[in-house]
């Protein structure tokens, strides 16, 4: 037996962020077969995986189980979206897409990443400084 509950949760919030299956896909580690399974109730994501789809979309498991109402107070208290301006939607696709991966990091990986990015801003600032 089916289970669309879910899929209709990740299908969802995966429009209200404007993402394609393809890269949710990419972002957790999975082909897009495999999402586009979860999306239609013909298999369920793991624990695992439902965490991690939670993180990316920044909703929780209960909201991607059915069993809660989307709670935009919470998520504006994580840094996320609220469901009546999606800032996130403005971005361009790239750094969409870069929020995304950043989301599912770990924060091991995370702290690199802000490490990395900081010191180009320095870069960038000196070089324009000294333009």
């Amino acid at each position: 037996m089916k289970d669309y509950t879910i899929g209709i949760s990740l299908r969802k919030v995966r429009e209200e962020h404007n993402f394609k299956q393809k890269d949710v896909a990419e972002a957790i580690g999975l082909d897009r077969s495999s999402y586009s399974f979860y999306e239609t109730g013909r298999t369920r994501p793991s624990l695992e995986t439902l965490c991690t789809l939670a993180r990316v979309y920044n909703v929780t498991i209960g909201y991607l189980l059915g069993k809660e109402p989307n709670n935009p107070a919470l998520r504006e208290k994580v840094n996320a979206v609220s469901s009546v301006a999606d800032p996130i939607a403005m971005l361009k696709k790239d750094e969409q897409l870069l929020l995304m991966h950043y989301r599912v990091a770990s924060d091991e990986v995370k702290k690199v990443i802000l490490e990395a990015l900081t010191e180009n801003s320095k870069k960038v600032a000196g070089k324009k400084a000294s333009d």
